[in-house]
């Protein structure tokens, strides 16, 4: 009898532990997930250059050397913003040693940055290639503005150079017959400056943009550019929308097509489009809603997310991607109805991040933000 009480009690000591700790964890993980993600982000891709206090991204690991893109740079510089990321002291150290890494090198006489650079290893040479790329400087941008308000010691300092970068993406990067913004400023006075990357449509800074300078382009280029993300979203069905397409004369919107030299998908929703639905869930504006609502009920008829589709719908893979499935979690997290993607997508989390692929694992952390958002 006395055995049997006793294993009884034993279980249900067993039980009771059990359920504290799964309750705790249940509390504290989404927290303790996140930090272990921007943890991961700064060891395997926040590279420090001691002269100068800089720091910069590296993309690609290489034998001899390190790639860094201005992409890489605006998207790091971000995240360094982020409420959740270290304690703020810290954030600040590493957002300024990225910053410094940016102004020392803009392209030619411009606030725009150098779209790629190759660091030597051994010498930390830096080769600086010409011409910008739009989107990096953008995130650049929007950082600099999110750095102000989360800093407001140096708030002066970040909303001058915001305000200066902003400047010169209007100078060198719009398209004045489109409306629209160019690729990079390489584009201007060719026919690419007709070419519309559709990961370049970023509403919600567009927004911010207008609010911090009063200059009405900024909601001049949101309308046109959302404007044609709803022309490419009424093609199909699915709602999605390629990596690319040409805005035309007359206003009319096509895709790239596969004989273009862009990319083997770049007519595709690939890894440029793959970043809609978190560019366009940062937005209230109508046409951004109704563009991302048409992708996302797309999304919800799938048994996972693929790395990358036809406009019709065709899997252009058959191995889940985080690279398409952060973005999706990310804008997911917004309604209550898109339950079933934040399902399907919390595993994404659940891993760590893959050191040898910078992209990828930079939408993660972005996504990671609303993580702990329930």
């Amino acid at each position: 009898m006395k055995k049997t009480v006793f294993i009884y009690t034993f279980f249900t000591m067993v039980i009771i532990t059990v359920s504290i700790i799964l309750l705790i964890i249940r509390q504290n993980s989404p927290r303790e997930l996140q930090i272990s993600i921007y943890n991961q982000w700064n060891d395997s891709f926040v590279r420090k250059i001691a002269r100068g206090k800089k720091s910069y991204i590296n993309t690609k690991n290489t034998k001899n050397t390190n790639i860094v893109l201005s992409e890489a740079q605006g998207y790091g510089m971000l995240i360094a913003t982020e409420e959740s990321y270290g304690d703020s002291k810290t954030a600040q150290k590493t957002f300024d040693r990225l910053d410094n890494y940016y102004l020392s090198n803009r392209y030619a006489k411009t606030n725009l940055m150098s779209w790629k650079q190759i660091i030597s290893k051994n010498t930390n040479h830096i080769k600086k290639y010409r011409n910008n790329a739009t989107d990096g400087d953008l995130y650049i941008a929007y950082s600099l503005i999110k750095a102000a308000k989360r800093w407001p010691q140096k708030a002066f300092y970040y909303k001058k150079q915001a305000k200066l970068l902003l400047r010169d993406i209007l100078k060198c990067n719009y398209n004045s017959t489109t409306g629209s913004l160019m690729v990079g400023n390489w584009a201007s006075g060719t026919k690419y400056a007709n070419l519309l990357r559709t990961s370049d449509v970023l509403p919600g800074q567009f927004e911010q943009f207008y609010r911090f300078t009063g200059d009405k382009s900024w909601l001049r280029i949101k309308n046109n550019m959302l404007s044609s993300l709803v022309k490419l979203s009424k093609e199909h069905k699915t709602g999605l929308i390629p990596d690319m397409a040409w805005i035309k004369k007359d206003g009319s919107v096509v895709n790239v097509g596969n004989k273009s030299n862009f990319g083997k998908y770049n007519y595709c929703y690939y890894y440029n489009a793959c970043r809609l639905p978190y560019n366009l869930s940062q937005s209230d504006d109508t046409k951004s809603k109704q563009v991302l609502h048409k992708m996302m009920k797309f999304f919800m008829s799938r048994e996972y997310i693929a790395g990358g589709y036809t406009l019709s719908g065709h899997q252009l893979s058959n191995f889940q991607s985080a690279s398409f499935g952060a973005p999706i979690f990310y804008a997911a997290k917004n309604s209550q109805k898109y339950n079933k993607l934040i399902q399907m997508e919390k595993y994404i989390f659940m891993q760590k991040l893959e050191t040898d692929n910078y992209y990828q694992s930079v939408l993660v952390t972005l996504a990671s933000e609303k993580f702990e958002k329930n």
